[in-house]
């Protein structure tokens, strides 16, 4: 089985019915939603879509919405054609209603000129063009233009030295997560997190609508980066979000700082997405370049939960070709894996982590043993147990549906909806039935089965048993 998993986004390219039943057909595990583009309303039309056609494939499917944050782009332009700021020019940045032109860029941000200090860059159009703040005045920033270019209308500004006082969280954002809150989404992703209170606060408004949805935190900010081990103590899982998070830090520093999250992501036991420009050549193209095969790979080895498509498959001419691309260069990368490096104990002492790590070296140290079979509620046991690595399919089996989804974005997770037993022997006789019938594990060959006992209670694992597919018809009562 492919253990990495795949994130798509939806857009006009594939949020059709057919659609989206070829990519779940392809490999798609995760459909994400990107609010920065289109209306909330869409966005709840093809989450139902999504839920329908998964239920019709009989695939527990994923919906991430991602929550577009406070994204700063310049004004519309005089003539509404690009403008040209030349190299070595002036040019005032302005909070100041207008429009756009060669000497005067207007930004929709009221505290521009209390925020940004003199010395401090601003990268226009995603980085294309950069400036440099030379004076700050009553009017605005006035800049001298480092590497020019031409401007359209409403292209993104960062200032990736300055520390923006902008709320992590939009009205748009709010609105975007009481509707999502409603409409039952699996997963939030938070754009532009600073530091742990933006998550703290998402999570606050979420539970506001009563809803108790993961965080998944984008890291993409020079502030995220520097407060990265604090941010993912309190998220539920983690994003390189490349496109914003190259554009705040030097080329050089980002396949840096993608490991290093990764790996953080692994020392918190929390899944973490790798996004952006994966298999970009694909938007216009049905092949990959080589080097966007190896990026993949790379990613892979580093070990990330899940690999994500952006305007491959929301914008893109070959939306299932990408996602079908993208399956096969991980099964490649996956079969050619090193061993993996044994799991960073955390630092509280969890019996669930403990169960973990035995079974994984158990699977490890026997050659007839075929998976992990990891009963579990909330997720967490099978989230913990993705995060150790066992080189064997995990098994997770949970009687709530919301649970069974999430747990689609967990590297070498197999989610299994059944419903909750009431003693250890229904439980074994479950495993069989639901090994044997999906096909997972043959009669006679063994699995690793975790839980918690007493099994109708809540509470850490501490139940391992070495468990041969097909004998539980033999075993005694109150086992």
């Amino acid at each position: 089985m492919r253990r990495t998993k795949i994130v798509c986004t939806l857009g006009p390219a594939s949020n059709t019915r057919e659609t989206i039943a070829a990519m779940l057909r392809a490999g798609m595990d995760v459909a994400r939603l990107n609010t920065s583009h289109g209306t909330i309303a869409e966005h709840l039309a093809v989450l139902a879509l999504v839920r329908e056609v998964a239920a019709a494939e009989g695939k527990p499917v994923a919906v991430l919405m991602d929550l577009g944050g406070p994204k700063l782009r310049t004004g519309v332009t005089a003539t509404g054609e690009p403008v040209l700021l030349t190299t070595g020019d002036r040019v005032l940045l302005t909070a100041e209603d207008g429009l756009t032109t060669a000497q005067r860029v207007t930004i929709e941000y009221a505290r521009l000129t209390e925020d940004v200090r003199a010395g401090e860059r601003v990268l226009l159009d995603d980085g294309n063009l950069e400036l440099e703040v030379m004076q700050v005045t009553v009017d605005g920033l006035e800049c001298g233009v480092i590497h020019g270019g031409l401007l359209a209308s409403r292209k993104g500004v960062s200032f990736p030295h300055s520390n923006l006082t902008m709320p992590a969280i939009t009205d748009r954002d709010r609105e975007a997560i009481a509707a999502g809150v409603g409409a039952g989404v699996d997963f939030f992703a938070l754009s532009f997190v600073r530091d742990a209170r933006d998550v703290l606060l998402c999570r606050e408004i979420i539970q506001g609508h009563g809803g108790d949805i993961p965080i998944v935190a984008k890291i993409e900010r020079r502030q995220a980066v520097a407060n990265l081990d604090a941010i993912l103590a309190e998220a539920d899982g983690a994003m390189v979000a490349r496109g914003d998070l190259g554009v705040e830090l030097p080329p050089e520093d980002v396949p840096v700082q993608q490991r290093r999250i990764i790996a953080s992501a692994a020392r918190t036991m929390i899944p973490v997405i790798t996004a952006t420009q994966m298999l970009e050549s694909m938007i216009d193209s049905p092949r990959p370049t080589r080097a966007e095969s190896s990026d993949v790979a790379n990613a892979v080895w580093e070990l990330s939960d899940a690999l994500m498509l952006s305007g491959e498959t929301a914008a893109g001419r070959y939306p299932v070709e990408a996602v079908a691309m993208m399956d096969r260069i991980i099964r490649r990368a996956e079969e050619a894996a090193t061993v993996e490096p044994s799991p960073t104990r955390p630092d509280a002492d969890d019996h669930s982590y403990v169960v973990a790590v035995a079974a994984r070296r158990i699977v490890e140290s026997d050659a007839n043993m075929r998976g992990v079979a990891c009963f579990t509620r909330s997720g967490y046991s099978a989230f913990l147990m993705s995060k150790v690595h066992p080189n064997a399919p995990i098994f997770a089996i949970t009687p709530n549906d919301a649970v069974c989804r999430r747990l689609s974005l967990a590297r070498g997770v197999v989610p299994l909806l059944a419903p909750l037993t009431d003693s250890s022997e229904k439980m074994l006789r479950l495993v069989d039935q639901l090994l044997m019938d999906g096909r997972h594990v043959a009669e006679g060959e063994e699995v690793v089965v975790v839980a918690s006992l007493p099994v109708q209670t809540h509470g850490q694992t501490n139940f391992l048993k070495l468990h041969t597919v097909g004998e539980s018809r033999g075993y005694r009562a109150g086992l």
